[in-house]
């Protein structure tokens, strides 16, 4: 896999340039009541480029998605997310942080009391900008992703791909740098996956967003994946570009087992 050269970038979250690695793990661990569930995870993904974690159910792969937003602290190990070292972040720098962040979280994280388009508002209460502003937003991510007519609907009354769909919508609306989403097929049937596949090709095209997604299937991302992670219980059994990942499975029964379920 090709990396972007040059020095890492220890600036403000605010200040330019951005940094080459969008995100950095190195030696990370993370230990759930006395069991390890994350051990020795290591990985670097630049600017712009897009990852894939995979691994069957209760791999690591939320777990670790938390710990690239901050809403856990590893055991041990260093979390860089947009050339900043999350330990010891203040609340204002953690705050400016996630402002350049969007998150789709398996299980859902919409209100369920907030219609669509206050779901939608919610991320940019803590940015510049008017409620003018903050519309002409909201209408152009609504648009993009086709949620005409379902504003004033709580998401009760939300199939689950259309709520799968607001979460990205509210993920989007405020521009991020980074977008974590856990569980990228989950909701989604083949042609709404097709059509938030074209979204985020776009987002990508526009301002270089970089993708960390976690699915069960390898190809969630097709030819748009740039890197694929394979956990299996709480370890990294691969790190690299999908070409390498075929490369190396006739040899690596392991990683055929953990893909397929089969050796």
């Amino acid at each position: 896999m090709s990396a972007v050269s040059g020095p890492d970038a220890t600036a403000d979250v605010l200040a330019e340039p951005v940094p080459e690695w969008a995100l950095e793990l190195t030696g990370v661990y993370q230990h759930v009541g006395g069991n390890c569930a994350l051990a020795e995870i290591n990985l670097r993904v630049p600017r712009g480029a897009w990852l894939l974690i995979v691994g069957p159910n209760g791999a690591g792969k939320s777990l670790l998605t938390r710990l690239i937003l901050g809403l856990d602290a590893p055991s041990a190990g260093t979390v860089r997310v947009l050339g900043e070292d999350l330990r010891g972040l203040s609340v204002r720098a953690m705050t400016a942080l996630r402002g350049r962040m969007g998150a789709v979280l398996q299980g859902g994280s919409l209100l369920e009391h907030r219609s669509v388009i206050e779901n939608l508002l919610l991320p940019l209460r803590e940015l510049p900008g008017g409620r003018a502003q903050q519309a002409r937003a909201a209408r152009l991510v609504i648009a993009t992703l086709r949620l005409d007519g379902l504003e004033n609907h709580l998401p009760r009354a939300l199939s689950l791909g259309q709520r799968r769909q607001v979460e990205l919508a509210r993920a989007l609306i405020s521009g991020p740098s980074l977008l974590v989403w856990d569980g990228l097929t989950d909701g989604l049937d083949p042609a709404a996956a097709i059509e938030t596949l074209q979204v985020l090709r776009a987002q990508r095209e526009t301002r270089r967003l970089t993708l960390i997604a976690t699915d069960n299937r390898a190809d969630a991302l097709g030819e748009a994946c740039d890197c694929i992670a394979v956990l299996e219980r709480g370890h990294m059994a691969f790190y690299g570009s999908p070409s390498e990942l075929t490369a190396v499975l006739p040899e690596r029964l392991d990683l055929r087992y953990i893909l397929t379920g089969r050796p």
